[in-house]
């Protein structure tokens, strides 16, 4: 399995660098991730759709962002590109249909979020950039691959809590924020 891009450092940015987005499509939107906590592309060659990758030793949970932001299901895409992905301990492969490449930005050009994001999707989106003709939105990190980090919290607490009750847990963090 080879992963495209990358070697094996993540990049790392300083406060004076200008912020790298990598640029893709989800269910027909564009939205960026965060070049510093990427870990490496990977093709649809690279990695069987329904099992995670593993790359260098080192396990990458999908995250179907698809479903989570309610743009239809990664099953239904010809191609399928993943963004490998880690913010600490947390490690995650999100499901694209098009990877469109990295974009320097400078910081004035990373928009804040406008006013109609009010809800829970203030936590999910650090901003928006202008990106052919359209805008991409800057995805949350740490939100992405909040189940991963939640998963862990579960496992050490032995699986005690239902699903219900996680859900009700979800729900008012997303309300808190």
């Amino acid at each position: 399995m080879s992963v495209s891009g990358k070697t094996e450092e993540p990049v790392t940015s300083t406060s004076t660098s200008p912020p790298c987005l990598i640029i893709t499509t989800i269910g027909g939107r564009y939205l960026a991730f965060e070049a510093e906590h990427s870990q490496g592309v990977l093709t649809s060659q690279d990695w069987e759709f329904l099992h995670p990758p593993v790359v260098k030793g080192v396990l990458y949970p999908v995250v179907d962002l698809a479903v989570r932001l309610n743009l239809g299901g990664a099953r239904q895409w010809d191609e399928t590109e993943g963004v490998l992905l880690a913010n600490g301990k947390c490690r995650g492969c999100v499901r694209v249909q098009k990877v469109h490449g990295i974009l320097e930005a400078c910081r004035s050009q990373v928009l804040p979020l406008p006013a109609q994001f009010r809800g829970p999707e203030r936590g999910w989106y650090r901003g928006m950039i202008l990106f052919d003709h359209s805008v991409a939105l800057v995805l949350n990190t740490a939100w992405v691959l909040e189940e991963q980090l939640e998963g862990e919290a579960r496992t050490e607490s032995q699986g005690t809590e239902s699903v219900v009750a996680l859900q009700g847990t979800m729900q008012s963090k997303n309300q808190a924020c």
